[in-house]
């Protein structure tokens, strides 16, 4: 070995390791966002930070917070003085019994993933959260606002925002980073910007969501979360199953007797389109999922049987002159929380309302 290199390699800093006591996850806490604290509370590049939990093994972060291997687990657990089973609770594999169906079992199986993320329920890139939570835990972001089943905050009584309200656009996750703190939407008017396009830089937790101004929302809310953490009565599975096939088939009429908001969400031209702009689903608009949720919860109130269901469905779609049916893929039957078999499914498909596809 020559003179050169071997001076080389001495000159070479040594490599960091965690030093301090490390900041531990708050309950809820989403592994992107607790690994991000992480890296400032240590002064770590994200890049080195997840070579030394062994976060890159799994193909970053975006892939670990799917699910965490068992060796990956025993590493982060021996360096953070974090248990397995909080780390656990950070990735989505917490809701593979309800929320999110046929999980892959390896996090490092791509073929798999990419199949279930296909029909998968979730916000892999799109944000919602609650401003007031953020300012409350210094922007901490919870794992359960990734599922379209969060509609609204239980602690402070508002409607989850989705949308950045300075450029009035989504905010969107970058990919292997923890969620920013600032809207990060390039804007002819961003607010540090010298040229055309700037980025907006609006800080996130300074948003001002809606007020939820009819209480059984909230309490339906508190409902899908006893579902969200697997211990659900045989009702709550029902709501849930119902309010999946409802999303897409929602009308004005169905909601003409609760919160005016969500009549506004789903008669908006915004509400009403099926196929949203970029190529978003109807479930990516929390208003709208409220808006099923409480319309399923008025159906299932009156004892219907899944027929008598798809009938009114069928009424009411006919009152508000949208006859044309939802498509829906054979993978969001199947990885989505319809959970299949769906009892309303048949029923609606046999009226034409929902049309199956591959």
């Amino acid at each position: 070995m020559s003179t050169a290199k071997k001076t080389t390699q001495k000159r070479r800093p040594p490599r960091r390791t965690l030093t301090e006591t490390v900041v531990p996850p708050i309950p809820g806490e989403s592994l992107t966002s607790w690994v991000g604290e992480l890296a400032r509370q240590q002064d770590f590049e994200m890049q080195p930070l997840l070579r030394e939990l062994h976060l890159d093994r799994l193909g970053g972060l975006a892939a670990a917070e799917t699910r965490l291997s068992d060796p990956v687990l025993r590493q982060m657990e021996r360096l953070t003085g974090v248990d397995a089973e909080h780390l656990h609770a950070m990735t989505l594999a917490r809701y593979a019994g309800n929320a999110l169906p046929h999980l892959p079992v390896l996090a490092s199986d791509g073929v798999a993933v990419q199949q279930w993320s296909k029909g998968a329920w979730l916000h892999r890139s799109l944000a919602r959260w609650c401003p007031k939570c953020l300012r409350s835990n210094s922007s901490r972001w919870l794992l359960r606002w990734k599922l379209p089943w969060s509609f609204a905050c239980v602690d402070h009584a508002v409607y989850m925002v989705t949308e950045c309200q300075s450029c009035w656009d989504t905010v969107h996750f970058r990919h292997d980073a923890p969620p920013q703190r600032n809207c990060d939407n390039m804007t002819d008017e961003g607010e540090w910007t010298y040229d055309l396009k700037g980025p907006c830089g609006h800080p996130l937790n300074m948003c001002q969501p809606v007020p939820v101004s009819d209480d059984s929302v909230l309490a339906l809310q508190e409902r899908v979360n006893v579902w969200l953490d697997g211990t659900p009565t045989h009702e709550d599975r029902h709501l849930v199953a119902l309010a999946a096939v409802l999303i897409p088939l929602l009308s004005p009429s169905m909601v003409r007797r609760g919160d005016p908001l969500l009549r506004y969400a789903v008669r908006s031209p915004r509400g009403t389109a099926q196929r949203q702009r970029n190529g978003k689903r109807p479930w990516t608009d929390s208003l709208r999922v409220a808006a099923a949720v409480y319309a399923a919860d008025r159906l299932l109130d009156r004892g219907y049987p899944a027929s008598d269901i798809a009938d009114w469905i069928f009424d009411m779609r006919l009152l508000d002159h949208r006859r044309r049916p939802w498509r829906m893929d054979v993978a969001e039957l199947a990885y989505g929380p319809g959970l299949r078999p769906n009892p309303f499914v048949e029923p609606l498909v046999h009226r034409g309302l929902i049309t199956l596809g591959g």
